[in-house]
């Protein structure tokens, strides 16, 4: 049975945002482990985090779960970046 295309697109977007999200995951492993945080822009995090956050509510209220899930992982790994720029100053 062949997948439809609306769920052949579903999988794209979570595959896609599996991406998205595991591309900063190197950086937040980094920043904990060093930490170094003095190259890091509060004001790139802070607009990250906030694009991330309307970008899930517009997901959500649009029913696209893989928007709303890679926002919602970018969120929180933008957060932990904020949290050791603040922790490790």
């Amino acid at each position: 049975m062949p997948i439809a295309s609306g769920e052949l697109l579903r999988y794209l977007g979570f595959f896609a945002g599996a991406l998205t999200v595991g591309s900063f995951l190197p950086q937040v492993l980094r920043t904990w482990r060093t930490r170094q945080t003095r190259d890091l822009s509060m004001a790139l995090f802070a607009l990250l985090v906030t694009s991330g956050t309307l970008w899930a509510f517009y997901g959500a209220l649009r029913h696209d779960w893989p928007v709303v899930i890679t926002n919602a992982g970018m969120v929180a790994l933008n957060g932990a970046l904020v949290v050791a720029k603040l922790r490790y100053r």
